[in-house]
């Protein structure tokens, strides 16, 4: 060994009897390389942080936040698992890892429907906007991500539309309730004064409230369109909704 490498290995004796690292020291310097997105380096900390202290929660709680950022959600869950059982009131963290697993947090299907709780899978509302200026729409979960959309628009005649959509939990976490981003794809039929056949993507905002306490939906979509009818194809139009449903 040189004399460099005992010199530092005197200074690494020296500086751990003067300062020890505590559980907070190790979080602190996680949440440092955390937000620096070294999200690997960061793990290394928490876990030095929880073996200090294994009643450290919030160090469980962004190591499961971690290893969701590098797409390893099994140990995702299994470290907000440990987090929710030093602390379950943390209902944040409950709502999105429950969003990452959901098949294990009930024993059948329809429980892991966002809609369920407290209400039904299907939900029935009012939606104001084209085409027609307003309508009654409706929504039916088939389990936590997909569902369709059928929606009866009044105006200058009647169209019925059938949508198919898709939802992402993972974009936006509110501190209560659900906000996922959907996308779909869909066909609508217009009838009065002509049948004409609609082509249309959705793209869209919905806020589910806590079902246990309200079975409510509210939403905003944004729909491009193509009509087929009346000897041709209709421009490329482009739609605004709002809407809310309820839950039965």
């Amino acid at each position: 060994m040189n004399r460099v490498g005992r010199w530092l290995i005197i200074l690494l004796f020296f500086t751990d009897s003067l300062w020890a690292a505590t559980s907070g020291d190790y979080y602190a310097a996680g949440i440092q390389f955390y937000q620096q997105k070294q999200y690997a380096k960061s793990i290394q900390y928490f876990r030095a942080a929880t073996q200090l202290d294994p009643q450290n929660w919030k160090a469980y709680q962004v190591m499961g936040q971690a290893y969701y950022q590098l797409g390893d959600k099994p140990d995702a869950v299994q470290m907000m698992d440990q987090s929710l059982q030093i602390n379950p009131n943390n209902q944040p963290l409950r709502q999105f890892r429950n969003n990452l697993s959901p098949s294990t947090t009930s024993g059948n299907a329809t429980s892991n429907n966002p809609a369920v709780k407290g209400g039904g899978p299907f939900g029935l509302g009012l939606e104001i906007g084209d085409p027609g200026s307003w309508g009654v729409s409706g929504k039916f979960w088939l389990d936590h991500q997909s569902a369709f959309q059928p929606t009866v628009k009044i105006g200058a005649g009647t169209v019925l539309q059938l949508d198919y959509l898709l939802h992402d939990y993972d974009v936006i976490h509110p501190k209560g309730g659900l906000m996922p981003i959907y996308f779909g794809a869909g066909a609508g039929l217009g009838v009065g004064g002509g049948v004409a056949i609609e082509a249309r993507g959705v793209v869209g905002l919905t806020y589910i409230f806590d079902r246990t306490s309200l079975p409510l939906d509210i939403y905003i979509q944004v729909v491009p369109a193509l009509w087929f009818g009346g000897g041709g194809i209709s421009g490329l139009q482009v739609y605004g909704n709002l809407g809310s449903r309820y839950y039965f």
